[in-house]
Formats: structure tokens, sequence, C-alpha cells
């Protein structure tokens, strides 16, 4: 056993160091200064001690090696005592770290009575390496646990992702975060060379002034207690103290082994010696002792580093009540990660201590992925997601649950982009990093959510999963050659076409209002149109439509030749069959006349979409119906189709944000033996409905009559549509120009005039 001291504060049974030449310029500190002071310190140490029990693996008690004053040495009275006064009060933290010790042990060991001291701090269900599947996921072993106990963040951050040895841990510990604050001394006593070799860093630097590292003691227990104990009993404002007694049992024996029992049991007395020796040399003072187990074990009792539910929960206990009441303690461990998810992890703990020791640093300029669990109350549960990755939308949805009261505040980057959100207020969405990129890439943000102001403030951090933005390419401009309807759609009803060509309004005059709304666009600021068929007329008659004037209409002639695009968003997809999105035929059978797209059922989080012509007599010709071309629910998608009459082909492509991809259904079908004189069989278009404008009572196959009901026709159920952006051609557009459409994040109506 070794001890490095950087303070004039006695340790019993260690060897002082005295400080290096470049301390001094750090100022003064607090000194006990006599050695008849550390004399009795000593001796009470050791009854206090020897009240409490302790001892090593096997249980085996132990004393204190006596300080002998050295000769001649005359008493002084300590510096922080006012004259016939007491010390003022002090806040201090005592941190427990037993390695190896389960949730599940300790749980049984309370019930058992065989763990009392443990049991008077509450321990409470706690999860450890990191959510799975995020950035925030790390390795369930011993030194990314603990580089997350020290920094309150995850591997992502801190970087110490394995057990290799000479790793350094990458940003502030608590011990340097405290030292910022106040000039009180920290220490540490740790049974495990691996975590020494982790401090070694804040030691050499000033911020740890005294570690004690007991790993090649062949009592290290032992080693442990007598060093923390003394470490207490000092001017010290935070302590750590590391066993690795549980964790050598597991190995060695197996969890559910009398060995590993026992050896908790022991570690149980050494929690309790230490607890009191707080409590007889600092009564007046403000002591946060935290305890927890770091990370599980798997079920064979190996430290396997796995992101499965045994290896990743862990236990926190607390001597003060925390800030989430009685959430976890005596918890049942779940089955599932996500749900051990909803529990707090060992990242809370750094936050916790600091917030203790009002030395939390600002967390704008230095994030944690924890949040305390001690004072004001962070959101919990706090996720990130990317929306339209690899696109100029590329957006971050973040979710989180948050506190019963408190405002909220969203940072990214340490830059506040949302502020004085409702309390209660659970997700926000970031879709403005086009404000903040310029060129192509990969990137990761860091975003930050408050809960409260000043000093009811809160705050909880996370990474965001990588993200591609691709920056938005200029529309094509010439998408204006050949277009002859438009609809950019605005703020009122009903739609204005923007070439003059062709009006639009509800099927019949006296469908309700709601039959069509203005919604939300596909793009920032701009609106879209809410087809909704669950209003209808008495005559069956719902939906909108849109008729060509004389000489406009794209798909009449001899050999028409058009192209028909449009942004399109289903809330959700239809249970069964299918419905239209854009239609001039009579679409109970696809060989009827004329053309369709059409949404079909599918499963998942997906629909289907399908096109069609036909020329009557059921000489038809479709797109892929197996299975059909799956889009986004809930989303909004670019969907094109076009017809060349003179080639006689046909093409159709789907654009989805989500999945990025860019599907060419089909290139140059042949229009097969379809009559393409035969494609306007209706002087109108459906526009969420089809030619007919009774799409939904026809498809009931003449079973029901008027007066006709939304949903009289159980075979036939309603839907919504909406529709943005919707633009009609006579001609066939090329691929660079619908890539531009879909790529260039903005509505045609932002192409230069001619």
């Amino acid at each position: 056993m070794s001890v490095e001291q950087r303070s004039p504060y006695p340790v019993p049974g260690a060897a002082m160091q005295a400080p290096r030449a470049h301390e001094t310029a750090r100022g003064p500190r607090r000194r006990i200064t006599t050695s008849t002071r550390a004399f009795a310190l000593a001796v009470t140490l050791a009854a206090v001690l020897a009240g409490c029990g302790g001892g090593s693996g096997g249980g085996a008690g132990f004393s204190l090696p006596p300080i002998v004053p050295p000769a001649g040495a005359a008493p002084d009275a300590p510096t922080d005592v006012p004259p016939g006064g007491t010390p003022p009060a002090a806040n201090r933290t005592l941190v427990i770290d037993l390695d190896g010790a389960t949730y599940a042990a300790v749980r049984s060991g309370i019930a058992a009575g065989t763990l009392p001291n443990l049991a008077k701090l509450t321990p409470r269900l706690a999860y450890s390496g990191g959510m799975a599947g995020t950035p925030s996921q790390q390795p369930t072993l011993d030194m990314p646990g603990w580089a997350t106990l020290l920094t309150g963040t995850w591997g992502a951050r801190h970087q110490v992702m394995s057990e290799a040895p000479k790793q350094a841990i990458r940003g502030a510990t608590v011990f340097q975060m405290a030292k910022a604050k106040h000039a009180a001394a920290n220490g540490a006593a740790v049974a495990s060379a691996g975590l020494a070799q982790l401090l070694s860093s804040d030691h050499d630097s000033g911020y740890l002034d005294t570690l004690a590292d007991c790993s090649r003691d062949a009592a290290a227990t032992d080693c442990v207690t007598t060093q923390a104990a003394g470490l207490i009993g000092g001017d010290y404002a935070m302590v750590l103290a590391q066993y690795r007694a549980t964790k050598d049992a597991a190995l060695d024996f197996g969890i559910g082994s009398p060995q590993y029992a026992g050896t908790l049991a022991t570690l149980d007395k050494a929690v309790g010696t230490l607890v009191a020796t707080a409590a007889a040399k600092h009564p007046n003072d403000r002591w946060l002792i935290v305890v927890t187990g770091n990370h599980g074990l798997s079920a064979n009792s190996q430290d396997d580093g796995l992101p499965l539910v045994p290896e990743s929960s862990t236990f926190i206990g607390l001597n003060q009540p925390a800030n989430i009441a009685a959430m976890g303690v005596g918890a049942e461990v779940p089955q599932q990660l996500a749900e051990l998810y909803a529990f707090p992890s060992i990242a809370d703990l750094a936050p916790t201590l600091l917030g203790h020791l009002d030395a939390l640093p600002d967390a704008k300029a230095r994030p944690m992925d924890g949040g305390r669990l001690t004072g004001a109350q962070p959101v919990s549960r706090l996720a990130a997601s990317v929306i339209d990755d690899n696109s100029a939308t590329v957006a971050v949805a973040l979710s989180w649950v948050a506190p019963s009261a408190g405002a909220i505040t969203v940072l990214r980057d340490g830059q506040v982009i949302a502020a004085n959100l409702p309390a209660g207020t659970a997700s926000y969405t970031d879709s403005q990093l086009a404000q903040v990129l310029a060129a192509k890439g990969t990137f990761q943000f860091d975003y930050t959510v408050q809960a409260g102001d000043g000093a009811a403030a809160a705050s909880r951090s996370i990474l965001s999963p990588r993200l591609s933005y691709v920056p938005p390419v200029p529309l094509a401009p010439t998408l204006r050659n050949g277009l002859v309807s438009y609809y950019p759609f605005s703020a009122t009803l009903p739609p204005v076409d923007a070439m003059g060509h062709s009006t639009m309004g509800p099927a019949a005059s006296d469908l309700p209002a709601a039959a069509g709304l203005v919604v939300p666009g596909p793009f920032p600021g701009t609106n879209g149109l809410l087809v909704d068929t669950n209003f209808v007329t008495t005559a069956g008659v719902e939906g909108y439509r849109l008729v060509p004037a004389d000489g406009f209409d794209i798909s009449k002639g001899t050999a028409p030749q058009f192209t028909i695009g449009l942004w399109f968003k289903t809330p959700s997809c239809v249970a069964t069959n299918n419905v239209t999105i854009v239609s001039n035929k009579s679409y109970v059978s696809g060989g009827n006349a004329g053309v369709a797209i059409g949404l079909f059922a599918s499963s998942g989080n997906q629909c289907g979409v399908a096109f069609n012509i036909g020329s009557g007599g059921g000489v038809r010709a479709d797109g892929p119906t197996g299975p059909y071309t799956q889009i986004t629910v809930n989303r909004w998608v670019y969907i094109a189709f076009s017809v060349d009459g003179v080639a006689k082909t046909m093409n159709m492509y789907v654009f989805d944000p989500v999945t990025g991809t860019t599907n060419r259904v089909a290139t140059g079908k042949s229009t097969g033996s379809v009559d393409l004189t035969k494609l306007s069989p209706f002087p109108q278009w459906g526009i969420g409905d089809d030619g007919t404008g009774t799409f939904l009572m026809n498809k009931c196959n003449g079973t029901v009559t008027p007066p006709y009901f939304a949903g009289k026709c159980a075979t036939a159920p309603t839907y919504q549509h909406h529709l943005g952006d919707l633009a009609m051609w006579n001609r066939v557009l090329t691929d660079a120009e619908l890539q531009s459409i879909f790529l260039s994040n903005k509505p045609l109506s932002t192409l230069p005039a001619n």
C-alpha cells in the first residue's frame, strides 16, 4: 500500500509526502497543525473503528497504527476554530463504491438483516453502462464505470471504454470541479490499481490532495477503511472510498455463494465504520453520503461488460432524501433495458455530490449526462433521435420526463435555442440545424435541458446520435417549363392555382367546411391541404376536386405526356384495402379508364403506394403491387407519376426523407395495351378522392345507397390525406428535376420568375 498526500492533514497509518514546490502558488490551505491533535485524532478514530467493526475480505478485525508525536511538539489551536467557539458547519461528501456488489444481493441482504448499515442508506435500483444503442452506451466494466462516477458523463465524453491500463479521463472530474469552487481538500482511498491510475492525473495536478493506493495491500479492505476514515476525520470536503472485495468474491466463488454474501456483510461493517467516523468527527457538518455498486454482473457471476439487464443493474444509496422520493427503493429488476432506464443512473452521482458542495459547474460550459438526485429536480429519461437524416431538413427530436414544476429551457452546444417552454413540456424538435450547418458532413450536437431557473434550476445533457447534413440543392429552373397547374396552398381556402389554369374546391357545395382544412405544409412556414373523408354529403360525395380549364387537362390527347407531383402525408395507413390520393377515374376498378395514385394497406410504420392507368374494359397498366412501394406514415414524402404517350411508357418515383431513399418504382415501364387516348374520362381530378367524388360509397359495390353517411359501408373506412405543393406538367420530368424538388427543401413558388 502506498499513500501520496498533497496536504498537511494527518492520515493515520499513511506516510506523509511533502507538498511539491509548485503547490505554494495555489495559496494557503486550512491546516490541523499539531502532532498532538494528530495523535488525539488517531486515538479517537481507533476507538470509533473498534466500536463499528471492520476487516478485510475474511472479516478479521483491525486496529490503527499509532501516530507518535515528535519529541518536544507543542499543541497549537486549529486555525479554523474561532476563539471560544466551534468550527463553522461545512458541507462534506463521502462516496463509497462497492465494486461487484449487485443490487439483487444488497436487496436480499437488507431483507435478511445482514446489511444493517447499507439499509440505512436506502439503496435504490439504478443503471450503469449508459443507454444501449445510443452514444451514451459504454461497457458495463469497472474502469468506464469509475470514469462515469467521477465525471457525471458517459463514455462518449470521458473516453474510458475498456479495462486497458494507462487510460486517461477526458474532461473534468468531481475533484477538479470541486477545486474550481473551493480550496477544501479532496482525498481518495482505493483498492483497485486501475482506479488509482485513473486518479493519478488529478493527484499530480493538485485536484486530489491525497491518493491512498491500497491495491498492493494484502488486506485491501482494511487499508481502504483505515485510510478513508483518516481522510474523513481530517478536514476533507470530498472523500472517495473504493472497495473491490465483493468483485473478487464474485469471480472466485460466484454471486450465489456464502463467501460472496459474507464478504458483502464485511463491507457493510466498513460502510458503518465510515459513516460513524463522519458523525463522530464532524457532527455539526452537513454530510452527503453516497454508496453504489458501479455496475452489475452476469447471471453466471462474470464481469463481461455486455449491455444486458443483469450487467446494467446496480444501486445507489443516499443518507439524504432524494428529489425523486422513494423511486427505485425496493424495486424489482425489470426484464427489459428500456424499463431499467426509468431509474436513476451512476452518472447522477457526480452532479449530486457537486450540488451538495455548491460546486456544480454551469451546464453551458460543462454539460453532464447525469442530473442531481438531491435539491432541484432535473428532467429524466432524456433521449435524442435524428429525423430526416442525410438531408437538408435533418433535425434532432428530444424527449424527456419533466418534473412537476419549472419552465423548460433547451440548449444546443451551450446556446439557448428554446426558452420558457411551459412547465411539463416533455419534448422539443430542433429543426433549425440548417442555420448552423453550411457544408455537407457528419455532425453531433450536445443538448442540455434545464428545468427551472436560478437556484431552482437543474440540468441534464445528452449527445445526439451522429447525423448527416446535405445542403439543399437549388430547384432546377427548368421546372417552370410545361408547368400547367400549381397549388402552393396558402393560409386561405379554397386553394388557388398559381398558373390560373384550373380551380379547386370541395367536391360538393354542401360538404361541411371541415372536409378540407389548412394545415402546416411540407416546408417551414408553408401550408398544406387536409382532405378528410369523415365528412360526406347524403349523396355520398366527399373530398376535393381539381377542374382543369379547357385545353389544360394534362391527361387528354392522342399521345399525352404529363407528370403529376405532390408532397403527401398520411396520418395513418388504411387498415384494409386501398384509397385514392389523386385520381380522375372511377377507382372501384383499376381497369376503368383514367389515372390513379393510390394508398394501400401495409404494416408497421409504413404504408403502400401504387400507380395505375386504364382505358376501360379491364385494360390496365399498374405500378408494382407485390409488394407496394412503402412510404413512412405521418411524414411528408414526395410522389411523382408520369406518362409518356409517345414512347408508351410510364415512370413512378417516391422520395422518402425518413428512409433517405429515392425509389424509382418504375422507369420506362410499358403502358401495355392501354389506349392512352382514354386517360381523361372525367372533366375533373379527385383530390383525396377519385374522379367520381363518391369513391367510398362506390367501393361498397351497390350494397349501400343514399342517404349516405361516413362509415355506412364498413368495408370502406374513412381516411385523411395531407397534400402540399401539388403540380401538373404537360411533359415528363427528368430524374435531375425531380431530385431537385426533393433535395431543395423548397416549394416551387421559390423558383425565380422567367
